[in-house]
């Protein structure tokens, strides 16, 4: 009797350490869960910015014709057509196939609204991007080729004869810059800034100066 009587702390200390392992084992299980709910929605988060907008660029391509500006109307919440989100963006979009020829792009910023220019393959990679401060009097004068056009337009000059390099540049007060795109289709964003609240329609007018036409292919 003595026995189970000097037994009996240690039975009742087994006891409440059977239940304190009962009531904290599934901790470590729900913090684990918790954790993974929280980086998989910061994760998704993160994605967004870059995966939404490639998909409306996507569902976009479907629908624009080749080498011609095309102003899109100002993100409303009730259309079900592909919006970019930002109401104080003006945008112009241009979509191309280097196979019919090089793309040219001029636009000018009219030096009140933040104006830029990005050129995105039809999934959406960008293989160009610059602003209105980055380019004289913010003109800008992109030619669009794969690299066997670029390498036409080397041989023509070299020749001596008239390449659409040589023409724009009598034509600009900018340098052309000639981009050499890695796909033959993707798309032009032409992006005009509203800066504050009503000013909408004014940057809206910017996008007046955006030019995109196909030029004859070099060869």
């Amino acid at each position: 009797m003595s026995a189970l009587l000097s037994n009996r702390p240690r039975f009742a200390r087994a006891l409440r350490l059977s239940w304190t392992d009962r009531a904290l084992g599934p901790i470590p299980w729900i913090l684990g869960a918790l954790f993974g709910a929280v980086a998989i929605h910061l994760l998704t988060i993160l994605a967004l910015p870059t995966l939404w907008p490639t998909a409306a660029y996507r569902r976009l391509a479907l629908h624009l014709p080749l080498g011609e500006t095309v102003l899109l109307p100002r993100p409303d919440a009730a259309s079900r057509e592909p919006t970019f989100a930002d109401p104080f963006a003006a945008l112009a979009v241009c979509r191309f196939d280097l196979s019919q020829g090089p793309l040219r792009l001029r636009a000018k910023a009219d030096g009140d609204h933040p104006f830029s220019v990005s050129v995105r393959l039809t999934d959406g990679t960008i293989i160009f991007s610059g602003n209105d401060r980055q380019t004289p009097q913010g003109a800008f004068d992109v030619l669009i080729v794969t690299q066997a056009q670029a390498d036409a337009l080397d041989a023509a000059q070299d020749s001596g004869s008239d390449s659409p390099d040589q023409n724009a540049a009598s034509d600009a007060s900018v340098d052309p810059l000639r981009l050499v795109s890695p796909g033959l289709r993707g798309f032009a964003v032409f992006r005009v800034l509203a800066l504050r609240e009503g000013d909408y329609d004014a940057a809206a007018m910017a996008r007046s100066s955006v030019q995109c036409s196909v030029e004859k292919p070099a060869t």
